[in-house]
Parts: structure tokens; sequence; C-alpha cells
């Protein structure tokens, strides 16, 4: 579940990174390696060589009030942010006064055509306020050159005016709402989340916070329903608007100063789950022991932790709990007996504004150690996975979907248990798998009742509970 950065533009990046220009780049914030923790990239358009500066102060004042509000703020410790100083021939955005609705604009926006680094200009798909950078090779460029292993690009274009768009890179201007501006446009960038104010039949589709599900059991954000004002809210403005519906009326997705709603902080949250392992580093990773220490020392020693903290940590040696909530555990290695233990260290985000009930609130990170004890020495080996599981539809009749996340390869196989704990089926072999995997069985021979699957992930043993009606 590591990033997954825009591959395909930055391989057509590396065409242009020999003739490319070199800017100066700043640190924002600076949490950790840039290959473990999110990185936010913000760079200027139509900012002048003697505008940098203003662009510096630009950049931290909307990366300081977006991660300054929740959901961002929660997991402030989760993100580097850095800011690439792009140099434009002249200053502003472009203004071709082409839409059909610039006359309404208030204030009013003259047209301008000035030359910039990666063309952001108003009027975008005949919208007066969506301004988007067109010139994607030069953004290519400059992220190749510059910071390939970015996670997230916001741009800044150097107007005063109201714009701002979505989409592969989060753009807004400098106008007075800037910051809000940037992070409604991250919830389209990065959350993947539609807006709440209905914006045309063209970008009408199933996502995290549109829907045209009316059941309250079956609706996507079932378990908000009725919670901090979430409901069914149809769109407005009747024909096909009618048939679209969100979760909340007065969301960031509809209205800038507000926040983000239930739904999509929680949709941001697991976005961030997806990225990263909350689990930084560990001691020991791999090694022989040869100690006259009784005690052997075993820690997580970097965590990524949100605020306030929400990580739930669980240690089990040979399966059985033996602490919790501490970074670190003790093994006295005169009670093991002779031969090889399994200690597992579990973190899980347990924050409470995250209700999903399908894999993505089962996602934890595990870092799993073998013991082997000899009569010479105590032989270590380490390695750790961010895994996930999901198990739907549960209750099922005739069909379970089985689909199982993993950030590292791994041996893998699948049975179903009785409730009395009996072995029913195999439903896969133990062998090595990577990346996701996804599998449907029938169960319309089980008699009805409750039952478990279980999953040997590793030396991990994972179970999740499944109703057969």
């Amino acid at each position: 579940m590591r990033k997954i950065s825009l591959l395909f533009l930055l391989l057509l990046g590396q065409l242009f990174i020999a003739s490319a220009q070199l800017f100066k780049m700043d640190t924002l914030q600076f949490k950790g390696d840039t290959d473990k923790y999110i990185n936010v990239v913000i760079m200027g358009d139509g900012y002048t060589a003697t505008e940098q500066e203003i662009f510096i102060q630009d950049a931290r004042s909307i990366f300081n009030t977006i991660y300054g509000q929740p959901p961002w703020s929660n997991y402030l410790n989760y993100f580097n942010a850095f800011a690439i100083r792009v140099i434009s021939e002249q200053s502003g955005a472009k203004h071709p006064n082409t839409a059909s609705d610039c006359n309404s604009a208030s204030p009013h926006v003259p047209v301008s055509s000035p030359h910039t680094y990666f063309d952001s200009s108003f009027d975008s798909y005949d919208i007066h306020r969506l301004v988007i950078p067109n010139n994607v090779s030069n953004i290519v460029q400059v992220l190749s050159s510059h910071f390939p292993n970015y996670d997230q690009v916001l741009i800044i274009a150097n107007s005063s005016f109201y714009g701002g768009s979505g989409g592969a890179f989060a753009t807004s201007t400098k106008e007075s709402m800037s910051s809000e501006i940037m992070a409604h446009e991250m919830g389209h960038s990065f959350g993947y989340l539609a807006d709440e104010y209905y914006v045309g039949d063209q970008y009408s589709r199933e996502q995290p916070n549109m829907t045209q599900q009316t059941d309250p059991s079956l609706i996507k954000w079932k378990n908000w329903m009725k919670t901090n004002q979430v409901g069914i809210f149809q769109h407005c403005c009747g024909g096909n608007s009618a048939q679209w519906y969100k979760p909340h009326e007065n969301c960031k997705m509809q209205f800038l100063g507000r926040p983000f709603c239930s739904v999509c902080s929680e949709t941001i949250i697991e976005r961030i789950h997806q990225l990263v392992n909350p689990v930084v580093s560990y001691l020991p990773l791999s090694s022989t022991v040869n100690s006259p220490e009784r005690l052997l020392d075993f820690k997580l020693t970097g965590l990524m932790k949100p605020m306030p903290n929400t990580l739930k940590i669980t240690w089990e040696l040979d399966g059985k709990m033996i602490n919790s909530n501490m970074d670190s555990v003790k093994i006295d290695q005169s009670l093991l007996s002779g031969g090889i233990h399994t200690l597992n260290c579990m973190v899980a985000d347990t924050s409470t504004l995250v209700r999903l009930d399908s894999h993505r609130t089962d996602h934890f990170s595990l870092v799993s150690w073998t013991i082997h004890k000899t009569p010479t020495n105590i032989r270590l080996g380490s390695t750790d996975n961010q895994v996930a599981f999901s198990v739907f539809p549960n209750p099922s009749k005739e069909f379970l979907t089985i689909s199982i996340e993993m950030d590292k390869r791994a041996e893998l196989a699948i049975h179903i248990i009785s409730a009395e704990g009996k072995m029913i089926r195999q439903v896969s072999k133990k062998a090595w798998v990577n990346g996701t995997i996804s599998k449907t069985i029938s169960i319309a021979d089980l008699p009805p009742g409750a039952y478990i699957l279980r999953f040997n992930v590793g030396r991990l043993v994972k179970n999740e509970l499944f109703v057969k009606q």
C-alpha cells in the first residue's frame, strides 16, 4: 500500500530531464524518509524571479492552513512538504475571456495572456473559475528533475482572482480564499471526492460521497447515518441531478470555509492509510545474538503517530498477547524453549473518525520476528508488512468475495473454520503472493450460522468472522 505516483507522467518526464531548468527547492516540513512518508510538493506558476519570496510565503500559508484543520491536522506527522521555486517569464495567469460565465465574475477579471511556466489559465472547459495548468510536460519536467518521489502536487497560480481545479494537480489562485480553495481541491485530488454541489451530468458517477443508492442500510456511508448531520441528501437543480445523493448539506466539498463532513474526512484518512505504513523503523532488524543478557529487547523505534495518538499496538509471542500499547517489549530468553518462536507486533489506527466496516477498518501494520533458540545462541530474523483484509458481502447467502492487500510478498493460506474451531474447507493453499489478490467462493452448501475465515499471512494468523444466512 506504499505510494504510487503518476508513473506514466514521470516516465514521460525522463525525456525532458536533460534539458530541464533547475530551480531552488525549499523544505516546508520534514518528518522523515521520503520513501516512507507522504510527500506534498507545492509549485508556483506566474511568479517571476523577483516574486519567489512571495511564492514561498503563499506556499507556507496554504500548507499551514490546510494542515491546521481536520482531518489533515490529525495526520500532520505523516507528511513531508516541499516548495519548488518555479520561475516564470511574466507574472499572473491567463484569462482569455472565452467562458460563457465570464461576465458574472465579481470582481470583473481583465483579459490577460502572460507567458508562465505551466500556462495556467482561467476559462477552462468553458467555466470561468476553472483554473488549470495546461503545460503538463513542463510540470513533468520539474517533478522528474527535482522531486519524482511525490505523492501530491499543489500548484498556486499567481492571480488575485478566484479560481482553482482538482485532478492530477490540485490548483488554486492566491485569492483571499486560496487556502480554502486548495483544501477543497485536495479533497478531489487526494481523496477522490466529488463536489457536493451539482457540477453537471458529465461529472456524475459513484464516488465516496456521491451515490444513486437511497437505502440507508446499503448506502456506502451507512455507518455515519444520523451522526454529525450525515444523511441522504438529493442534489439540486432537477433533471439528472435528482438521481444523485450526497451525505451532507454543509461540507467543504460544497461550501468553502466549512469543515469536511464525517464521510469526506473518513475518505481522506483512508487514503492516508493506503499510502503509508505507520511503522517507520524497528529493532532488531536481523542478527544472531549470543548475549549474556537474559532479556532480549524488541522495539518500534519510529512510528507515525496521529494527533491525538489513536494507534493501538499489540504484541504477541507464539500467538499469545504479552503486551499492548507499548513501543517495546523484553523477552526473557531463559524462559524460551529450544526451537523457533514468533514475536508479532501489530499496529492499527483506531481513530473514531473512521467507521468503514470493510477491509479499510482492518488495516494494520505488522512487524514479525523469528527467534530461533539453540544451545549456543539466539538467531533473529525480522520482516514488516502492511496488510488489509476485506470479506463481503457479510452476511451472505451464496458467495463471499475475499480481498487481501499486502505491502510486501508473503506466504498466504486461507481456511474456513466452524464456530467450534473445526476446519471445514481449505480456500487457498499456502503459496507466495504479491500485492492484492481477490477471490470469490461459494458458501451455498454451508448451513446457516457464524464461521471464521482464517488467514495465515507469513507468521501472522488473522481471523475474520462472517455469517452465512
